[in-house]
């Protein structure tokens, strides 16, 4: 398996890999703005075939959130939401500087809660109903 992480999304490859997963889809200038106003974002090929994709959300300091982290359904499985993820977190980790510390949100699809926790995100369903990480230097 040749995997390969690229950090831009055209709006054809974000559309067709939300559709393939069943989520809402957007018309292109949704899209075009989306991704324009995208901290971070990744997209991974295997073996030259577009196999997922993922984005961060944010104000650059406090608060981030992952969204639309999306793997084809013929992809799941196979380590790549895993790859999307830690190569959005490294990204983000980059970013803060010494002595800062910001917050990544997400709002899992239900079922999906233990892909995150492995990624290292903590799920606390009595105390707060979303998932978070702190990256703090």
């Amino acid at each position: 398996m040749n995997v390969k992480i690229y950090h831009s999304i055209t709006n054809e490859e974000f559309l067709e890999v939300i559709q393939s997963v069943g989520f809402k889809t957007y018309n292109n200038e949704q899209v075009t703005k989306a991704l324009g106003n995208t901290m971070y974002m990744v997209k991974v090929e295997v073996d030259g075939k577009l196999a997922g994709i993922g984005r961060v959300v944010g104000d650059y300091s406090i608060v981030c959130c992952l969204s639309d982290i999306c793997v084809k359904p013929e992809f799941q499985k196979k380590g790549i939401g895993l790859i999307i993820v830690n190569e959005l977190k490294k990204m983000i980790e980059e970013g803060v500087k010494e002595g800062e510390k910001m917050q990544i949100e997400l709002t899992p699809t239900a079922g999906n809660e233990k892909f995150y926790q492995k990624a290292g995100f903590k799920y606390k369903p009595d105390v707060i109903t979303g998932m978070y990480l702190w990256i703090e230097k």
